[in-house]
């Protein structure tokens, strides 16, 4: 694998050891052959968390994946997610062993570079192993297309996925903190809950002690990503996975949006959306029904506070050239150059629009009694 100008990580062939037999065509889930997918077209939705208040207190959302991955461990199991290594960047990783879990839970909003995980989950599969796999969706795919399908010993999770971001960005970002704060970072952690679940926040540790903490709506990193796609893969806005049915025994999320249909499933501590793509995934989130609390919902509940689910966000033209940037100048001075104004613009909009719409129900009302 080697590191594009952007950033990402793209895989480069050894032409020199090259063989030319095209098994690294056949296996690529996009132009290669396809595995039959037999999951549901019309999954089954559940809102979700964790009756355990630690878990769901460090977990994204509600912390169902934890609750799934310890059935798993519980039975011998491994189980595959991302986690931090020691630059801070993000890598899958096999955990075997409950204490480790940590490290694979939470949102990791950059690449994550997966190296021969796929090899070491088809070695755990013929030790008969069950298996648990979390990634984004084009990872779930690929490692059913290099396993030639989903042996019964393995369970894979996938979630509502927007994009990836650059690992050149983030690592920038975290640089640009570093300077700011005179210390290394010792810790990221993206969704704290110190706001609340619904301010999702960036959470930064210091080495020297010290912690950055900002919302969705001040943190620079989390603007460019949300707000602005300034730094998302190219592929992330073609995405052949916003689909059913999903390749995924399970898709989990945040279940944004819920308060406005059952205010009772909104506590601002994290409500897991939870979607059932097959019956293996039926029968493992059946497994862990006592640990749980859930109410069954809808996709048409679920959809209007996750568009992601089947929407591709849409390419800032400014993307490559923020990118490039990054190389001359720190990232704090690159989103200035880029995003001039952009928060309090967009808040201003937002009040501009609140006010026309309170003056012309207003008006409305003033000429209906008028008429009268």
């Amino acid at each position: 694998m080697s590191t594009d100008r952007y950033g990402f990580w793209y895989p480069q062939v050894d032409y020199t050891k090259c063989i030319k037999c095209g098994i690294c065509v056949k296996v690529c889930p996009i132009i290669g052959e396809k595995i039959k997918n037999t999951n549901f077209e019309k999954p089954k939705v559940f809102a979700a968390w964790s009756l355990d208040e630690e878990i769901r207190e460090y977990s994204t959302s509600g912390g169902v994946f934890s609750e799934l991955a310890k059935d798993i461990l519980n039975k011998s199991g491994c189980v595959v997610g991302a986690r931090y290594n020691e630059q801070n960047l993000v890598e899958h990783y096999v955990v075997d062993d409950i204490s480790d879990l940590p490290m694979i839970r939470q949102s990791k909003y950059i690449q994550s570079f997966t190296g021969d995980v796929f090899k070491q989950v088809r070695a755990k599969l013929k030790q008969d192993k069950i298996v648990g796999f979390c990634g984004t969706p084009c990872q779930v795919a690929g490692l059913l297309s290099f396993l030639k399908g989903s042996p019964s010993n393995l369970y894979t999770f996938d979630f509502v996925c927007r994009g990836i971001n650059s690992p050149k960005a983030y690592s920038k970002y975290l640089e640009m903190l570093e300077k700011q704060y005179g210390s290394k970072v010792r810790k990221v952690w993206f969704k704290n809950k110190t706001f609340g679940w619904n301010r999702f926040s960036t959470r930064v540790d210091f080495e020297n002690g010290d912690v950055y903490i900002k919302d969705r709506n001040t943190d620079l990193f989390m603007r460019g990503y949300i707000e602005q796609n300034l730094y998302m893969r190219s592929c992330c806005f073609d995405c052949h996975y916003k689909t059913f049915p999903r390749n995924a025994d399970i898709t989990l999320g945040d279940f944004w949006g819920i308060s406005r249909y059952d205010s009772n499933l909104d506590q601002d501590l994290g409500t897991s959306l939870v979607m059932l793509n097959s019956e293996k995934g039926e029968k493992l989130f059946g497994n862990i029904k006592d640990d749980i609390y859930s109410e069954e919902s809808s996709m048409e509940i679920a959809l209007p506070g996750n568009a992601c689910i089947v929407e591709n966000a849409v390419k800032n033209p400014k993307s490559e050239r923020f990118l490039l940037m990054l190389d001359k100048c720190s990232f704090d001075k690159s989103f200035k150059m880029f995003v001039k104004g952009g928060g309090i613009l967009k808040i201003y909009n937002k009040y501009v629009r609140l006010v026309f719409s309170f003056l012309n129900r207003m008006l409305r009302f003033i000429k209906g009694t008028c008429n009268e």
